[in-house]
């Protein structure tokens, strides 16, 4: 049996296994996520280290295809369109940039770093796809579960789930591609404002 993506405009997805021969096929698009985070208004002296572990994702998130949620839960994906890398390293990366800036730790490491951080932060991907909840353009949901604790003694300091959701302005990759960073957006700004060293920690500048 031979893998046959079927072309239809703009937003085919890829779904299933077929039989025959596809000659041609359009050249498979990489996107990359982008988010803002907005600094903080009252800025806390940066205290300890904090390592991002790679996240858990749920089953369909794992890879770096684009996910959306067809009727009756079922996973399926954009044809012909990857994000740069895997969704958790892509989430993995911007959940560091976002704790750097928010200004709470004094270093934020990754969970390849050699270093031994006094925090370790936890991630599970939840959510993060499109869904098409009415006609027209999709809405992207994207829900992180974090928590934070002492690489010590396990101890959690904090628990909860950044969530964001962003409707793209069109029915096309592209613009669904942009909702994905909205939402994202929202999430990491969560993350941002909530994942900080105990109070005792820190000192209002």
């Amino acid at each position: 049996m031979k893998f046959l993506l079927v072309l239809v405009p703009a937003l085919s997805l890829l779904s299933g296994c077929f039989s025959g021969l596809n000659s041609k096929a359009l050249p498979e698009q990489r996107y990359l996520l982008r988010s803002q985070v907005a600094p903080p208004s009252i800025t806390a002296r940066p205290a300890g280290t904090v390592q991002v572990l790679r996240p858990s994702a749920s089953p369909g998130l794992v890879g770096s295809r684009i996910a959306v949620l067809r009727p009756g839960a079922r996973i399926d994906y954009y044809a012909n369109a990857r994000w740069v890398e895997e969704a958790p390293v892509l989430l993995q990366s911007q959940i560091i940039d976002a704790l750097r800036t928010g200004g709470r730790f004094a270093t934020v490491e990754s969970d390849t770093e050699p270093f031994a951080a006094q925090y370790l932060l936890s991630i599970d991907i939840a959510n993060f796809q499109a869904k098409y909840i009415d006609a027209g353009a999709p809405t992207v949901f994207v829900t992180i579960n974090c928590t934070l604790g002492r690489r010590t003694d396990r101890s959690v300091i904090v628990s909860f789930a950044a969530q964001g959701t962003a409707q793209a302005s069109a029915d096309h990759l592209e613009a669904v591609v942009a909702a994905f960073g909205a939402a994202t957006s929202q999430a990491m700004q969560q993350i941002a404002e909530n994942i900080a060293p105990p109070a005792a920690d820190q000192r209002v500048k």
